[in-house]
C-alpha cells in the first residue's frame, strides 16, 4: 500500500492559480488537540454508511484514551437539524469531517476503490473519506490517522494495544491518497483468535477488531461497520459438494476406485473432520463432471458480489486418488505421480460450465499435496479459475532467501509460480504456513515474510492467507508484523520493529529487542530446512543458543517485575522461551540415551534416536503446556487430550528431516 502525501505548499500553489483569496502559510499544522482550545467536534453526514458511522465512533473512542477529553459526534445535514446550532452554516473553530457529507463534498472520491481514503488536513480541519461506495476505505483512512499519532495493536485484547497519553495532538498539513493496496486479500488470522483453544466471544470479537485496524481484510464476519470483507473459497471441497450419504448408493461410479473397489472411506486410514472419507472423487466420470458444476453454480448465482469471492473446487486434503483407467489416462505417463493435470482438467471442464451460466464467477483451486506443481499435459486454465498455491514442505525455506540464487527449495517455488501464470490463470494467490501447526515456541519469521510480501509482487501475486495457529505468546510479534507487511509491503521495518520493542516492552524494550533480533539472526545463519509451521525450528535452540537467551529473558523480567501491564505482556514470551528450553534438553536426552533407529520413509539414508527417557520428558512437555490452557492466550493447543500437531514426530522421530540422514549428526552441538 502506497500512501501520496500532498504537502500543503503545493495544494496552496494549485489554489492560488486559480484564486485570489488568502493562502496559508505551508509549514502550518493543524493544532487538534490542546489544553488551551476547544475540542473539535467530529461531523458525520445525515444519511452516513455503516463504515463511516464506525469510523467516527473508532476515531472518537481514540482520541478520547488519548487525551483523557470527551469528543463529541454531530450529524451535518438536512436530515438532523436539531442536532446543529440554528443557522449555522459552517462548524465553528477546528473541526473533523468523517466520510461524505456536505462538509466533503468539494472532495473527488470518484476514482477511490473500496479501499483507498484520502486525508486532507488544513489548519482549521481534518477530513477523512473513503469511495464512493462508502466501504472500509473509511475506516482504513481514520486508522491511518490514529496510527500517524502513535496508536499500535498489537494484540487483540485491550491489554495488547498502545495508546499514548498526550494532552496536545497535531497533524502536519497536506493531503494524503492512498493508492490501492498491493494485495487484493490480506489475512493472518484465518482460523480466528485461536484455531484449537476454543476462544470466548468476547475474544472472537477482539480478534475480528484486531484484524479490522490492522486492514487484513479476510479475518471477520461480514458485518456492515467493518465496510465489507474479501471471501474466497478455497476449503478442500469435494467430500462437501459430493456427499457419500447423498449419492453413494445410487452413483458410486462418481467416487473413488481404491483397490479395486468403489469405496466411500478409505479402509486403510482414519476418518478426520477435514477429510471425512479419506478419499477423493472418479474425476473422469462425466455425470460426476455435469453434477459438480450444477453445485457450484447453485451456489454462484445468487450472488451480488461476485468481486469479493470465489467458489472452491478444491480436492480433498491429502488422500488417495482415483486408480480407474479413464482417471488415469488424465495423467502425464511422465510423471504418474503428480495429480495436477487430472485436478487441472477436471476443473476447467467445471469451470467452463460455470462460466456459461454465471459470467463473472471465479473459481478457486488450491495448488496442493500432489497437485502443487503445474500441469505439464494441460496447456492452459480457464481465465475464472484463480490458484492457492500452498507453500508447505518443500515448497519453501524460510532459512533462505525467496530470491536467493542457490539451488534452494524456493527456486522450485519460482519456477512454479511462473509457470501457473504462463497457463493463463486469473490470479495467483499463496497460502502460506508463517505461523506454528508443529511447533509451538518462538517462530521469528519477520524478516522472512517481509522478504516474500514484498518479492511477491515481482510475480503478480494478487493475495495472501496465512493459515494460523495463533500462539499468541511466543508468536505474537510474528502475527502482528505480517499484518502490517500484508497492508504495507514497504513498511520500514526497523523502525517499526523498534517501535515494538519500545511501546510493547516499555522498560524491557532493550534485553527483548537483543532477543527477538538474536532468534532472527539464528534462523537467517541456520544450515537446515525450516519450514511450514516451524518445522525444523527444534534444531535452532541448542544449549548455547538458548543459554544465551536466557540471559535477555532474565534482564527483561528483572525489569518489569514491578510494572503489571509490561509483566503480562511478558509471561506469554517467556514461556515460548521455555517451551524450546524443554524441548533443547529432550534433545540433550536422545543424544546422550538414544539407540539409532532406521526410519521408514527414508530406508538406509535416514536414522533416528530412539530414547524412552526422551519420551518421558515429552510426556512432561505435555502437561506443562497444558497448564496454559487457561488465562491469557499463549499457546494453541488441543487442551483435552493435549495434543502437539506434528511436535512429536520432529523432535522424538526427526520426521521433516530424515532426508539428511542420520539424527545423531544432526545434534552435534547438542
Amino acid at each position: 500500500m502506497h500512501r501520496i502525501w500532498i504537502p500543503l505548499v503545493s495544494i496552496l500553489v494549485m489554489r492560488a492559480a486559480f484564486s485570489s483569496g488568502p493562502v496559508c502559510e505551508a509549514d502550518e499544522k493543524l493544532a487538534l488537540v490542546r489544553p488551551d482550545q476547544r475540542l473539535p467536534v467530529i461531523f458525520l453526514g445525515d444519511k452516513e454508511s455503516p463504515a463511516e458511522k464506525f469510523a467516527a465512533q473508532e476515531l472518537k473512542a481514540h482520541l478520547q484514551k488519548m487525551t483523557g477529553r470527551d469528543f463529541k459526534i454531530i450529524r451535518w445535514g438536512g436530515g438532523e437539524p436539531s442536532r446543529m446550532p440554528a443557522g449555522t452554516t459552517k462548524p465553528q473553530g477546528v473541526y473533523i469531517a468523517i466520510g461524505h457529507s456536505e462538509l466533503t463534498a468539494s472532495i473527488d472520491i470518484s476514482g477511490l476503490g473500496k479501499e483507498q481514503y484520502l486525508i486532507d488536513v488544513t489548519p482549521q480541519r481534518l477530513i477523512i473519506v473513503g469511495g464512493p461506495d462508502r466501504l472500509r476505505g473509511v475506516l482504513y483512512g481514520v486508522y491511518d490517522v490514529l496510527e500517524q499519532l502513535g496508536v499500535r495493536w498489537y494484540r487483540p485484547e485491550p491489554w495488547g494495544e498502545h495508546v499514548p497519553r498526550e494532552d496536545s495532538l497535531t497533524l502536519p498539513s497536506g493531503r494524503t491518497l492512498a493508492e490501492p493496496p498491493d494485495y487484493e486479500y490480506r489475512s493472518t488470522l484465518g482460523g480466528g483468535f485461536q484455531r484449537y483453544r476454543q476462544p470466548t466471544v468476547e475474544q472472537s470479537d477482539q480478534a475480528s477488531l484486531w484484524s479490522v485496524r490492522n486492514r487484513l481484510n479476510f479475518d471477520f464476519e461480514d458485518e456492515p461497520r467493518f465496510g465489507g470483507r474479501m471471501a474466497p473459497g478455497f476449503d478442500h471441497i469435494y467430500y462437501q459438494l459430493i456427499t457419500v450419504e447423498e449419492y453413494f448408493d445410487q452413483h458410486p461410479e462418481y467416487f473413488c476406485l481404491y483397490k479395486g473397489k468403489r469405496r466411500r472411506v478409505n479402509p486403510d486410514d482414519a476418518v478426520r473432520p477435514s477429510n471425512p472419507t479419506g478419499l477423493q472423487l472418479c474425476l473422469s466420470n462425466p455425470g460426476l463432471q455435469e453434477l459438480f458444476a450444477e453445485k457450484i453454480i447453485a451456489r454462484a448465482k445468487h450472488r451480488v458480489n461476485l468481486d469479493s469471492v470465489t467458489f472452491s473446487i478444491s480436492p480433498n486434503d491429502a488422500c488417495p486418488f482415483c486408480e480407474c483407467a479413464e482417471c488415469r489416462s488424465m495423467d502425464d505417463p511422465a510423471d504418474p505421480e503428480s495429480m495436477s493435470n487430472r485436478v487441472c482438467a477436471f476443473s476447467n471442464i467445471v469451470a467452463r460450465q460455470v462460466a456459461r451460466a454465471v459470467p463473472g464467477a471465479r473459481l478457486s483451486l488450491q495448488a496442493y499435496s500432489a497437485w502443487t506443481k503445474p500441469p505439464t499435459i494441460v496447456d492452459r486454465i480457464e481465465p475464472n479459475i484463480v490458484i492457492h498455491l500452498c507453500l508447505i514442505n518443500q515448497w519453501a525455506d524460510y532459512t533462505r532467501k525467496l530470491n536467493d540464487a542457490a539451488p534452494n527449495w524456493n527456486l522450485e517455488t519460482r519456477n512454479a509460480i511462473a509457470r501457473w501464470k504462463q497457463l493463463g490463470v486469473s490470479a495467483v494467490y499463496t497460502y502460506e504456513y508463517w505461523s506454528g501447526y508443529a511447533w509451538q515456541g518462538p517462530l521469528p519469521l519477520v524478516r522472512t515474510m517481509a522478504d516474500r510480501i514484498r518479492h511477491y509482487r515481482e510475480f503478480n501475486i494478487r493475495g495472501i492467507y496465512n493459515e494460523s495457529h495463533p500462539h499468541w505468546g511466543p508468536q505474537g510479534l510474528d502475527l502482528y508484523m505480517c499484518a502490517k507487511l500484508l497492508w504495507n509491503p514497504d513498511l520500514n521495518l526497523d523502525r517499526e520493529l523498534d517501535r515494538y520493542y519500545r511501546n510493547y516492552y516499555g522498560p524491557a524494550s532493550a534485553p527483548m529487542k537483543s532477543y527477538h533480533e538474536a532468534l532472527m539472526g539464528a534462523l537467517d545463519e541456520h544450515p537446515h530446512p525450516v519450514h511450514s509451521g516451524g518445522r525444523g525450528m527444534h534444531l535452532i535452540f541448542t544449549p548455547q543458543r538458548v543459554a544465551s537467551l536466557n540471559r535477555h529473558i532474565a534482564l527483561a523480567t528483572e525489569l518489569v517485575e514491578d510494572q503489571p501491564l509490561y509483566k503480562r505482556r511478558l509471561h506469554g514470551v517467556i514461556a515460548g522461551y521455555r517451551f524450546a528450553e524443554r524441548v533443547c534438553e529432550i534433545l540433550k536426552l536422545k543424544k546422550r540415551t538414544g539407540k539409532e533407529v532406521e526410519m521408514p520413509d527414508w530406508p538406509g539414508r535416514g536414522y533416528y534416536l530412539h530414547s524412552d527417557q526422551a519420551e518421558r520428558e515429552y510426556t512432561k512437555l505435555l502437561q506443562w503446556v497444558r497448564s496454559f490452557s487457561t488465562g491469557d492466550a499463549v499457546f494453541d493447543i488441543v487442551p483435552d487430550p493435549p495434543h502437539l500437531w506434528y511436535l512429536k514426530e520432529d523432535i522424538l522421530e526427526n520426521a521433516p528431516l530424515g532426508f539428511l540422514g542420520r539424527e545423531s549428526n544432526l545434534l552435534k552441538e547438542f
